[in-house]
């Protein structure tokens, strides 16, 4: 049962008590430190294409429940994460808008990523071979490459040194998502047994698990800019809920939701000016106009600014562990 809103607070301040006594106990069962683990099953498992999706309203799905939304062009999806278990389910082929892509999803780094398949002229297949290190390792059909989940870098094979490029994706509550694209469509698997273990309660409560140094078990939202890689802890940002923050010098907005579960991160750059954002519940007004945003489509809603629109950046969540290892030159927002 996800816990009421009302009651987030005091959540919050009870995981506090227990991450200041022992730094990382309040971490639940969901987020595991695997960085040792390694299991890789070759020559990887079944690929997974020609899914059946449905109308939002066909959906069975709790508002709580955590989903991998995508939208691109004039169609948006949303992929549970309930149902993306086990290897073979946990990379999905899949066509939208026109293009091709595949929603990947680790369990064990707690990293959802949606990556655009084509790739020198043709169309990858992707599926899954296990992991290494605690990191969900991909291969292709086509060359037989290895690649990262959380970086979308190739490993080993044919095309190592390369890399997919990931589509701008969140990982949010079905709520969230179905108000967000009243028209999306939704993946299914009747065959599938139906789970909670990502739900907004799973997440919220590591977000919420209160002060205290970085464990490998933390859950960080990541981004490129310029080929340089940047974090942000959750729970530092659980805080304040917006930072403002530069990344290879462009000022980013970092956002997090009510449901201390959705991450945003906005360019702060609007014409020849740069915005400094504070949050009013779950929209964020800025210092310079007075305008209101809605965070998840970064469009001014009222203001000087209003219609305006920020350009969103590529977010990956993921456990400390797995992202640290996959961008080892990342920096980490340290709160200030």
């Amino acid at each position: 049962m996800a816990v009421p809103r009302r009651q987030r607070g005091a959540l919050a301040a009870t995981l506090a008590l227990v991450a200041v006594a022992v730094p990382g106990r309040a971490q639940v069962w969901t987020n595991r430190d695997q960085s040792r683990y390694t299991e890789l099953h070759e020559p990887g498992f079944p690929i997974k294409d020609g899914l059946l999706v449905v109308p939002a309203e066909k959906a069975s799905l709790r508002d709580d429940d955590l989903v991998l939304g995508v939208a691109i062009g004039r169609e948006a999806r949303a992929y549970p994460l309930n149902l993306m278990w086990e290897p073979q389910n946990e990379a999905l082929n899949d066509t939208l808008g026109g293009e091709p892509i595949a929603a990947t999803w680790c369990p064990v780094a707690h990293s959802g990523v949606v990556y655009d398949r084509s790739l020198d002229g043709r169309r990858l297949e992707l599926g899954a071979v296990g992991l290494e290190h605690g990191v969900f390792i991909l291969y292709d059909r086509q060359t037989d490459t290895r690649w990262s989940q959380v970086s979308g870098e190739a490993k080993r094979g044919p095309l190592e040194g390369r890399a997919l490029r990931k589509r701008e994706s969140t990982v949010t509550t079905w709520a969230r998502w179905r108000a967000l694209h009243p028209e999306t469509t939704v993946y299914a698997d009747p065959t599938l047994p139906s789970r909670r273990r990502f739900t907004e309660d799973s997440i919220a409560r590591i977000t919420l698990a209160g002060n205290g140094a970085i464990v490998n078990e933390d859950l960080v939202a990541g981004v490129e800019v310029g080929g340089h890689p940047r974090a942000w802890l959750l729970r530092t940002l659980a805080g304040p809920r917006v930072v403002n923050d530069e990344v290879d010098g462009e000022p980013v907005a970092v956002f997090l939701a009510e449901d201390a579960v959705t991450v945003r991160v906005l360019r702060r750059r609007m014409g020849g000016r740069t915005l400094t954002f504070a949050v009013a519940g779950d929209t964020l007004r800025d210092a310079e106009t007075s305008s209101v945003w809605d965070p998840m489509t970064g469009r001014a809603l009222s203001g000087l600014l209003a219609g305006r629109t920020l350009e969103p950046l590529v977010v990956t969540t993921a456990l400390w562990y797995a992202w640290r290892s996959q961008q080892p030159g990342t920096t980490l927002w340290d709160g200030r």
